[in-house]
């Protein structure tokens, strides 16, 4: 056997037919709600892709 084993903790076993993906929570925080429509927009956005309307980066 190796040297280097992989952790079991938090492993289900192999997705080899399917199943729920983990959820991504990095993924989800990547989008923010624009002010002007409620459309998904990516947080590093500079505007809204469906009404234009500009969005500010915040902090936090």
């Amino acid at each position: 056997m190796g040297k280097h084993r992989i952790s079991k903790e938090g492993r289900r076993g192999p997705r080899l037919f399917g199943g729920r993906p983990p959820r991504d929570d990095l993924f989800e925080r990547s989008f923010r709600s624009c002010h002007g429509c409620g459309a998904d927009v990516y947080v590093l956005a500079n505007d809204c892709r469906d009404c234009g309307h500009r969005i500010e980066l915040r902090a936090g």
